[in-house]
């Protein structure tokens, strides 16, 4: 009895995970697939979740020999997700790997170990529930629990709970949230002033304040237009859209990069200066990488006052190799350092509106050194001055595209 047991609730328990939550679908689909394999099915793995529940179940149903249980036990054990199973009297009868610790643990294990205790009752009443666990960290956990009773036939079998770490999925939940909610504070900025701006030019015959008007609409617009691009251009990048992996001069993109702020940087009689002798070349995006370089020099002139200066240089470390830029601008608190390069993080808003900034600059300069599979560094003192670091591999492989979850931003703001 207890093996054809086993092999239904392995079933069961692989159905739960995927109506506990639709969102995590495809990362439903691999579990299913790894335990597949785990029980010994080397074919073509299926593409959709119906699919592999099929497969497994056909496996339980049509293998009748002793090898079968073995199998059964390993995938169980082998489950990403922690399961417990109790039978009809709540006696637990298995417990897998990753939920063993809960119950000999303390702290957050043991409260989580409760937490299964009372779902496992629930379900041998014939309730399916589910709980959702914050545990404060550091770090910060989020735990699915789902209990379901074993029902066949009409008659309990028993009960099992799926305790799943969904901290991942919130975290992306929580930056589709707040980027949603940044994007919308964003673009109502200069729509609403172009609105107040057009209704107030309307009737007007003074040709003094037309003028004033005017010239307040075409910055309202270029803002506009200047937040739009690079949206797309961070979309574009993050999704890895028309990428190339070509042999990339760095000494020319370095330049290209300062020249493109040239006129800013005079306009505050900023001294910029670029040291690019002996410049390596490596395997990236041209365009990806001086669209990063432009963004780094940007953002130091937009924080650096009249008569500071802002250096561009490259820096050998090895196998590595550090597109580094240096400011004597306003700096950034340590409590910010880590965090600029979030979508839309302002370290002073207040002077991020003057300065009109996008607050996606450095997000970008992020994604491009991940898609190069490197890496961002600061460093910066108030009042001082900063040092951004955009650490590349020199001997870089292809391009890579991802999708990701990583947030960048800009400190302007």
């Amino acid at each position: 009895m207890f093996w054809p047991f086993l092999t239904l609730v392995l079933v069961i328990v692989l159905g739960i995970q995927i109506f506990a939550n639709r969102q995590r679908e495809l990362s439903i689909l691999g579990k299913l697939n790894r335990t597949l394999k785990t029980a010994g099915d080397d074919r073509t793995e299926p593409k959709s979740v119906d699919g592999a529940l099929d497969r497994l179940a056909n496996m339980v149903h049509s293998d009748e020999s002793d090898e079968m249980p073995r199998r059964v036990a390993v995938a169980f054990d082998a489950m990403a997700t922690g399961a417990v199973l109790v039978d009809a009297d709540g006696v637990e009868i298995m417990r897998n790997a990753k939920a063993q610790p809960y119950a000999t643990g303390r702290h957050g294990d043991a409260l989580i170990e409760n937490v299964i205790q009372d779902r496992l009752q629930d379900a041998l009443r014939g309730e399916s529930t589910d709980e959702e666990l914050r545990l404060h960290g550091p770090p910060e956990k989020f735990l699915l629990v789902v209990g379901s009773p074993l029902v066949e036939s009409g008659e309990l079998l028993g009960a099992v709970v799926l305790v799943d770490d969904v901290s991942e999925q919130q975290r992306l939940d929580q930056v589709r949230r707040d980027f949603v909610a940044n994007v919308s504070h964003e673009l109502r900025t200069p729509v609403g002033a172009l609105s107040l701006l057009s209704e107030t030019l309307e009737g007007e015959t003074d040709p003094q304040i037309i003028d004033q008007f005017l010239s307040r609409i075409q910055d309202e617009s270029t803002r506009l237009a200047g937040l739009i691009d690079d949206l797309l251009d961070l979309s574009r990048i993050e999704g890895g859209i028309d990428a190339e992996s070509v042999a990339v001069d760095l000494g020319s993109v370095v330049q290209e990069g300062a020249s493109a702020v040239r006129a800013a940087a005079d306009k505050k009689q900023i001294n910029l200066t670029v040291d690019v002798d002996e410049a390596p070349s490596i395997i990236g995006d041209r365009g990806q990488l001086i669209s990063a370089v432009t963004n780094l020099f940007t953002n130091a002139i937009k924080y650096t006052d009249e008569n500071g200066s802002v250096s561009g240089r490259l820096v050998s470390h090895g196998d590595e190799i550090a597109i580094v830029v240096e400011d004597t601008g306003i700096g950034v608190p340590q409590r910010d350092v880590q965090r600029v390069f979030e979508r839309f993080y302002r370290v002073d808003r207040g002077r991020a509106a003057s300065t009109g900034g996008t607050g996606l600059g450095l997000s970008i300069v992020r994604n491009v050194a991940i898609n190069h599979g490197g890496r961002v560094e600061l460093t910066s003192q108030e009042g001082v001055g900063s040092t951004f670091s955009m650490i590349l591999p020199v001997s870089g492989a292809e391009l890579t595209t991802r999708p990701t979850s990583a947030q960048s931003g800009e400190i302007d703001g």
